[in-house]
């Protein structure tokens, strides 16, 4: 007997055994690509995937580094836009109602893209200032370039690049991006719709909680035939209430914004702090921000600063950009660990985006064997619009323009849809998977920059990609590099004799450059470039 209870108590302090790992890690050097290119946009340099080869310890030291990058600051203006999508190709004023700008034919697309990016810009300041991400909705001040600094009433402090730190000159209150034109030109109002669908889309966008998309029956409604009647629904009715009572308070601090005639280019570009008191009195409610009581649109901001879902929010927006995949009720163990990190380092955004390349789903490489697949794992990511964008400019120095337009940050002339972007209207989330316009776009694509690469090394200025690989050399040898270079992938033998057959082919038929236009081509779009 006294054995078996001393077995049993041997066995009681046992740990048991961890559970086994869902993913396969990545490799360092593929790691380290995944890193470079989530946070710079541009692939890791050769010395930089040597150091990954030999010590796969050294990533976290890469990454450290690659967060201190100025090139995050743009990274994270397109991370933080698959969120809040302001970086539409569409608003209610075109860029011809400006003087300032109106007489360049090329002034459409920037005119665009610099009203969309104001409130994204401003977070990705405050990001990697290290400053609170309270400051998003409290801070005294915006980010301007000199195009806005041309049209609206705002005048940039001072800095260096052409996107500065900048202040109002029309008295709005400091209330961060909920004080921008820039996200209030995104999510406009009627005049009788009192700011409720941009309440509701500031709800969305800070706490994550979708108002709009709440089901709600209309059986039981009076008729709607006035405005007084549905006025009166809004107060009475439980059917309009559910939504109405926490809409019509936050509407009502938003008035500064309110538009008589929200197609006027004064209406919608000035604050209005003469019309701050009149939500209240025309949707006849107390200001709040879900119970909590608030004056104006500062204390709005101070009010969601608080509110116990706005840290939260702030992780889920980055982790979902990062993981590739939307935030689930499995990950809610993981996600509030986040929530923790981040509330123990400030609210700061780096020390964030580090504990979340710290997790296993963003360094997983492939499933474990015997690990179930569903449709959320993305072990693999897409080099879809932004980052493609970015990789062909920066590493092959090539950038696909018409009339000034950024062909694959663009929809209407562009491709930025059919290359696995997000428009902001229609489509709010890149594709999990590849299709064919996104193949014919990466095709293109890698055409053009395929030949502009070549073209510039021929001229003595090569990109990044080519510096160091001779042209005029070992052909296998710079076939080699190239994919390490492209890929983080060492090629076996018989990948570099297919590259060397194919350049020997063409070289035969068109000369060597037009061989290396083409076997930089076919690297462009093969599957280990154009997956990350």
């Amino acid at each position: 007997m006294i054995g078996v209870i001393l077995t049993l108590l041997a066995c009681a302090g046992d740990p048991e055994p961890a559970p086994e790992a869902r993913y396969v890690p990545l490799e360092g050097p593929r790691l380290a690509r995944r890193l470079s290119l989530d946070l710079r946009g541009v692939l890791p340099s050769p010395a930089e995937l040597a150091r990954a080869e030999a010590d796969p310890d050294a990533v976290d030291a890469l990454r450290d580094a690659w967060l201190d990058d100025p090139l995050l600051e743009e990274r994270l203006v397109h991370l933080l836009a698959e969120h809040w999508h302001t970086r539409v190709d569409d608003y209610l004023l075109s860029w011809r109602e400006y003087p300032a700008i109106a007489g360049d034919p090329y002034a459409e697309h920037p005119f665009e893209r610099a009203v969309g990016e104001e409130p994204l810009r401003l977070m990705a300041r405050i990001a990697v200032e290290d400053r609170s991400w309270d400051e998003v909705v409290t801070a005294d001040t915006t980010m301007a370039n000199a195009l806005l600094e041309s049209i609206w009433p705002v005048e940039r402090l001072g800095g260096d690049g052409d996107w500065q730190e900048a202040r109002y000159t029309d008295d709005r209150p400091a209330a961060g991006v909920l004080a921008t034109n820039g996200l209030w030109w995104r999510y406009e109002s009627t005049v009788t719709n009192y700011n409720r669908a941009r309440a509701a889309a500031l709800v969305n966008l800070l706490v994550c909680e979708d108002i709009a998309s709440q089901p709600v029956s209309f059986a039981e409604l009076p008729a709607l035939i006035d405005e007084e009647s549905t006025r009166r629904a809004l107060r009475e009715t439980p059917a309009c209430l559910h939504c109405h009572s926490s809409v019509d308070p936050i509407a009502a601090t938003l008035f500064g914004f309110w538009a008589a005639n929200e197609h006027n280019s004064f209406e919608i570009d000035t604050y209005h702090p003469e019309r701050e008191g009149q939500g209240a009195d025309l949707m006849d409610v107390t200001p709040h921000w879900f119970g909590v009581p608030v004056r104006d649109l500062e204390d709005l901001g101070q009010a969601i600063a608080m509110d116990s879902r706005f840290p939260r929010c702030a992780v889920e927006t980055l982790v979902e950009p990062l993981w590739r995949r939307p935030v689930g009720a499995a990950d809610f163990e993981t996600i509030d660990a986040l929530r923790d990190t981040f509330e123990a380092e400030d609210r700061r955004l780096r020390p964030l985006i580090a504990a979340i390349t710290d997790t296993e789903d963003y360094r997983a490489g492939a499933l474990s064997d015997g690990q179930p697949s569903d449709a959320d794992d993305r072990t693999v990511r897409l080099l879809t619009a932004p980052l493609l964008e970015a990789t062909l400019t920066r590493s092959a120095g090539s950038t696909w323009t018409f009339e000034g337009i950024h062909l694959l940050d663009e929809d209407v002339t562009g491709y930025r849809i059919l290359a696995g972007g997000v428009d902001g209207l229609y489509v709010r989330r890149p594709p999990p998977l590849p299709n064919t316009s996104w193949l014919l776009v990466v095709q293109r694509a890698g055409e053009l920059a395929a030949r502009d690469a070549v073209t510039a090394a021929r001229a003595g200025a090569p990109p990044p990609l080519l510096e160091d690989i001779d042209l005029d050399g070992d052909v296998a040898e710079a076939a080699a590099a190239l994919r390490w270079r492209l890929t983080a992938l060492r090629p076996d033998d018989a990948r570099i004799a297919a590259d060397v057959a194919l350049w020997e082919e063409v070289e035969a038929l068109a000369g060597a450059d037009e061989a290396w236009v083409a076997l930089l081509w076919a690297l462009l779009q093969d599957p280990d470039f154009v997956s990350y």
